[in-house]
């Protein structure tokens, strides 16, 4: 039986992410019609206030095998508990927004820092976009997750911070007594700690900045499991309800050619970077 409220563990910020070598040709599935789903970056997103975030969709999508680890962990909550999915699969236009945005954003906070700094504090915030599908973003994969916990009234659980907060606070285990943060919150370390236990149980790992934030099978998971990356980016799934933007075709297109180069078996990353290259160019 999982104990819900075992203590949550330390665990550094794991820099770099493991290149996918040989990627599973796993789809891609809609979690709609299993979980209670709201997707942040189309309904919520405040840094366009109402707007859509261009390349969004309404829905929710993950790998196949993803969603059912999520029914496991679902499973492991107590009676009237439930998982809210807030984000998952996330095509590179978005990752290329929230990178932007955030990265101006500590560009404004810290205008002494040079370029490496800038980047070193952003990604933990948010992955680099890549348009190399084998050194792809880990929410580009399809394998990562954001989620949170409602209870049998239908609210989220307190935990302690809002998503995408982005403090001290949104450490995954900054309510425990050994986290060195000073911050005291009995229930959300509790809604916490029930949240990090069913999902590890279930064979997520934890990215340890980001409370709400699991990962199955990308680089992110690879490298805190020293593994290898099971799966590759997907730089357009083309969603249904997909807000267009600017270089939609062209991104859709360098997608179809390097998913074309893996399926061919004459893929390699050389070849995959070359179609990146070309994209960032255009763009």
């Amino acid at each position: 039986m999982t104990d819900l409220n075992k203590p949550i563990p330390k665990t550094d910020f794991p820099y770099g992410l493991m290149i996918t070598g040989v990627p599973s040709s796993e789809p891609l599935v809609y979690l709609d019609d299993d979980f209670d789903c709201d997707p942040a970056y189309y309904y919520h997103c405040s840094e366009t206030g109402s707007v859509p975030v261009p390349g969004s969709s309404p829905s929710i999508m993950a790998r196949k095998t993803v969603r059912e680890m999520l029914h496991k962990a679902e499973d492991l909550l107590p009676e009237g508990c439930h998982l809210k999915i807030l984000d998952a699969y996330r095509p590179v236009a978005v990752q290329q927004f929230l990178w932007d945005f955030h990265r101006a954003r500590f560009r404004n906070e810290m205008p002494d820092a040079d370029d490496e700094e800038i980047d070193r504090v952003t990604v933990t915030c948010v992955s680099m976009p890549s348009y190399n599908i084998l050194r792809p973003a880990v929410h580009n994969t399809g394998g990562a997750v954001d989620l949170t916990v409602t209870g049998p009234d239908g609210l989220e659980l307190d935990m302690g911070t809002a998503l995408d907060e982005f403090s001290g606070a949104t450490w995954t285990n900054a309510f425990e007594e050994d986290s060195g943060s000073g911050l005291v919150n009995p229930a959300a370390r509790d809604n916490r700690r029930m949240l990090y236990n069913v999902m590890t149980e279930a064979g997520f790992t934890n990215l340890p900045s980001e409370w709400w934030h699991y990962d199955y099978g990308d680089g992110m998971w690879a490298q805190l499991r020293n593994e290898n990356a099971i799966y590759a980016g997907i730089l357009d799934a083309e969603a249904r309800g997909t807000v267009p933007y600017a270089d939609m075709e062209l991104v859709r297109r360098a997608d179809r050619e390097q998913q074309e180069l893996l399926a061919g078996q004459r893929g390699s990353f050389e070849a995959c970077e070359e179609i990146a290259v070309r994209v960032l160019k255009q763009r």
